[in-house]
């Protein structure tokens, strides 16, 4: 019974921590002792007693109560607001629409070495710096 206030804490943590057995609350709490209350890891009591004590506070709907008095001193009658949203299909395309092809530009030069007889016009180009 000296124990009791300690093993609330840790069932309140296993709770809000999501821990499935009592088994990965026993590591986390022999890792970080302090956790819920205990000085040293020794101190901590064996899965038995925590299996009784669970037992007891599941019977007596120990976490509820505990959660009501959190709301009641945090929340009090204050008014909790929320939006709304509409999850209604909205009809739209599946895939993007194809693009039309423009015409190519015929003025515009090939690149690369020219065809056998044509006759390409070359651009002046600007005579360069002499070397200082």
């Amino acid at each position: 019974m000296k124990n009791r206030c300690a093993i609330a804490r840790a069932f309140v943590a296993k709770a809000v921590y999501n821990m499935p057995t009592t088994e990965i609350l026993m590591d986390r709490l022999k890792s970080d002792s302090r956790l819920c209350g205990w000085e040293k890891v020794t101190a901590i009591p064996s899965q038995s007693t925590f299996s009784r004590a669970f037992a007891e506070f599941a019977d007596s709907q120990h976490a509820e109560r505990v959660h009501a008095a959190l709301i009641d001193k945090h929340l009090g009658k204050q008014l909790l607001g929320h939006i709304s949203r509409d999850s209604t299909a909205i009809t739209a395309r599946e895939k993007p629409e194809k693009k039309t092809k423009s015409a190519p530009d015929k003025a515009s030069k090939k690149r690369g070495r020219p065809r056998k007889g044509e006759q390409r016009i070359q651009e002046p180009t600007l005579p360069r710096a002499p070397w200082p």
